[in-house]
């Protein structure tokens, strides 16, 4: 979709009605069985319309999801404005809202990931931008000295995206109840801040940590 143009108003609420029925759709029908003529019916617009503004049913849904994720961080961020650890843990919050409020597309989702290839651009959606928003904060950590200087961040990143989704991984197979995906998620991040944090931040890694373990 050519998002460089400005959208009108009746443009962007088109938009919106075309993203929100894909995620429905998606939701009931699963990844694969999302047809974009349907999805057409369900926002009140022609099949060429949606064929007009997205090329692929790929490109609808990856458009769909990128929205759902940016949606999140914005979330995020309104409610703690500066990266850090609170940035850090209130994304798991976020995420987990986002859950609860869609399980169906949030698992549809998930399972699509776990069967992605690599250099699929769900990869990038989901895998790079939760990594890049991590980085973020743990880059604003080490600078405020809760984390030590010669703690690698890329890797540290990677041990934190790879413990989210290893989380959402389990909740997707029905291996960990919804009610406990949030403490799953933050006691995986804690765990592998500990060990390179310093001062009162591990004091407050490892109160948080406590009830969790």
């Amino acid at each position: 979709m050519n998002t460089q143009k400005a959208l009108t108003a009746n443009q962007q609420e088109r938009r919106q009605r075309i993203l929100d029925a894909t995620r429905e759709s998606v939701a009931k029908h699963g990844y694969e069985g999302t047809i974009m003529r349907d999805v057409a019916v369900a926002a009140g617009v022609s099949p060429t319309t949606i064929y007009n503004l997205y090329n692929t049913k790929d490109e609808l849904m990856f458009e769909a999801l990128r929205e759902r994720v940016s949606d999140g961080l914005r979330e995020t961020e309104r409610r703690i404005s500066k990266p850090g650890f609170d940035r850090l843990i209130g994304q798991l919050a976020t995420s987990v809202a986002q859950t609860r409020a869609e399980p169906a597309y949030a698992e549809a989702i998930v399972r699509a990931l776990n069967r992605a290839q690599p250099n699929e651009p769900i990869i990038d959606i989901l895998y790079l931008n939760t990594e890049q928003a991590v980085l973020t904060s743990l880059k604003a950590m080490q600078e405020h000295g809760d984390l030590r200087a010669n703690a690698n961040m890329h890797t540290l990143a990677r041990s934190l995206v790879a413990s989210f989704w290893a989380g959402y991984g389990l909740w997707s197979k029905g291996l960990l109840p919804l009610k406990m995906l949030e403490d799953e998620l933050t006691r995986g991040y804690l765990s592998a801040l500990l060990p390179v944090s310093k001062g009162p931040a591990t004091q407050r890694i490892e109160k948080l940590l406590g009830p969790l373990l």
